[in-house]
């Protein structure tokens, strides 16, 4: 029963460790730096402006690779969280084969919590601040992730000739 669990952990464990690490062992501007057409950014997403937690996000504030950066560090949350709220299903499905639809919402209440815990332990690592606005990002995640598993689940089951 367990055994269900243990991707979900280690892709937890995952996502402990890189909200441990500080800003600057994570800072991709130097990076994109060198790899971004700037000139082209410039000319095609200079107009879009995004205000998040009270600051505008711009090319105009962060510079190209700031922004690029932004939008990057913003995508993973919700790749994580989505690849996560599957996970998760996943194993209260298999360890609770009879919950039905109390199952998305174990799983949602179970990932969300543990969105919240990992914002507050940004807290304690040097360089990060925890961020309200990440828990929001991470929910839409774990939306998109409960989503994907409904629809994988409901092509499974068509393919082997069951009703969903």
């Amino acid at each position: 029963m367990f055994k269900f669990w243990i991707p979900a952990v280690l892709w937890m464990l995952l996502i402990f460790s890189f909200s441990s690490q500080p800003y600057h062992q994570q800072d991709m501007r130097p990076w994109l730096q060198d790899k971004l057409p700037e000139t082209f950014i410039k000319e095609n997403f200079s107009h879009i402006k995004v205000n998040y937690a009270g600051s505008e996000v711009s090319i105009q504030t962060k510079g190209v690779p700031g922004f690029i950066e932004f939008f990057v560090r913003k995508g993973a949350h919700v790749f994580v969280y989505t690849v996560l709220a599957i996970l998760i299903q996943w194993a209260v499905r298999l360890t609770w084969r009879r919950i039905g639809k109390w199952g998305y919402l174990i799983t949602f209440f179970l990932t969300f919590l543990y969105a919240m815990s990992d914002e507050w332990h940004q807290a304690f690592t040097p360089n990060r601040t925890p961020k309200i606005h990440d828990v929001f990002i991470d929910s839409f995640g774990i939306l998109l992730g409960l989503l994907i598993f409904i629809v994988l689940q409901r092509l499974f089951l068509s393919r082997k000739g069951k009703h969903v």
